[in-house]
């Protein structure tokens, strides 16, 4: 840490001053997706942790109901109730999925929604249990420290009642948004110019199993940009002006979007909820509109820790704050210095210095450390 703790920066100016935009954009909103597994037991069989204290009976069955008669659709559903119904009674706004009550989503981003993820598996032959796919998206929150704290506070509250496995199958995506508002379009230029560049720095900060995943692929080996690359023979550096030469913002998502390569259908960093209607090759007209204007942060493993969601949640705003306040002119300079530069020689701890986070940037690299894995390593 200590040799990136000076590590240039685009925003320094002279005399130790920071040098960039004044914010144009008001505070900005986030919002988190937590994934686990929630154990539980029938009423007909034997608790093999009596002592652990936390609840798996009645989360899914009625006592006086035998589990034959019960059906999967029943037990996922009565699962969402008893999280909502914990997060309510703990003060928290709260609802069961509803879009299987045919409600639109969007009149309920004041709340956590509780619902499911087929894909979320409880732990490899584990039979002592049942386990029900829980995935608890939170409000749309205004960016402060008031609102990590809840966040952190709902995690506590969850392991503390629950039985709770976050395995490989799991993940947490950060949602940030301008509220409602989208953003300008030099904003994601920026963004995307800064994710694409120090993307394989970005990966080590997350275990070998979230590196290479359908669920949250790379953009250096799955994007449109990337196809565009091969086919007309443009390098990195070439490649940036590419982003920038993007004329609307449907154009820039569409480039940074998924290509082929990895077998997958979403990209770590996915901007599809920020599309506009645009006319497609075939010069069809292509309407979208999405409840969500965000920009989506999945590369992280599933986790229910308050500590590691506050600081993944704050590099996440970071980014997208640092990308709407630099000078886009000194940072294409910078990126086009860095961006063919190995992860051994600038590695993921110095890009969160160069963006002026260097409490994530130390977080990050103690996290490293206890992970056995070299902060430097390619």
């Amino acid at each position: 840490m200590a040799h990136w703790k000076h590590v240039y920066s685009p925003m320094d100016g002279s005399n130790g001053k920071l040098d960039y935009h004044k914010r144009s954009l008001p505070k900005l909103s986030f919002g988190v997706e937590l994934e686990f597994a929630l154990a539980t037991i029938p009423y007909q069989r034997t608790d093999p942790d009596p002592e652990d204290g936390r609840q798996v009976y009645g989360i899914t069955q009625r006592e006086d109901r035998a589990l034959a008669k019960e059906l999967p659709a029943d037990r996922a559903r009565r699962a969402q109730e008893h999280i909502s119904n914990t997060l309510t009674e703990a003060g928290f706004s709260s609802i069961r999925e509803p879009d299987s009550d045919g409600q639109p989503r969007e009149q309920y981003l004041d709340r956590w929604i509780i619902t499911q993820d087929s894909s979320i598996k409880g732990p490899s032959g584990e039979l002592r249990y049942s386990f029900q796919p829980i995935e608890m998206q939170s409000p749309a929150y205004l960016m402060t420290e008031g609102s990590l704290k809840e966040v952190q506070r709902v995690c506590h509250l969850m392991t503390k009642t629950y039985r709770t496995y976050s395995g490989p199958t799991s993940s947490v995506h950060v949602h940030v948004g301008n509220k409602k508002q989208g953003f300008p379009l030099e904003t994601l230029q920026n963004l995307m110019a800064l994710l694409w560049t120090f993307e394989p720095q970005l990966e080590t900060l997350h275990p070998e199993h979230r590196q290479k995943n359908g669920y949250c692929g790379s953009m250096r080996r799955s994007s449109q940009l990337m196809v565009r690359m091969k086919l007309s023979k443009i390098d990195l550096r070439g490649s940036l002006d590419e982003i920038y030469n993007t004329k609307s913002i449907s154009e820039l998502i569409l480039l940074m979007g998924f290509g082929y390569g990895e077998t997958g259908y979403k990209l770590g960093f996915n901007m599809s909820n920020l599309l506009e209607s645009y006319v497609n090759d075939d010069g069809e007209h292509i309407h979208i509109k999405s409840p969500k204007k965000t920009i989506e942060f999945r590369h992280h493993e599933g986790t229910m820790d308050p500590v590691a969601i506050y600081h993944w949640t704050k590099v996440c705003v970071n980014f997208v704050e640092f990308a709407e306040e630099v000078w886009t002119s000194k940072l294409r300079v910078w990126l086009r210095c860095n961006i063919d530069r190995k992860v051994v020689d600038y590695p993921a701890v110095a890009v969160l210095c160069a963006l002026k986070i260097p409490v994530q940037a130390m977080y990050y690299e103690k996290k490293l450390a206890e992970r056995g894995d070299d902060p430097n390593r390619t």
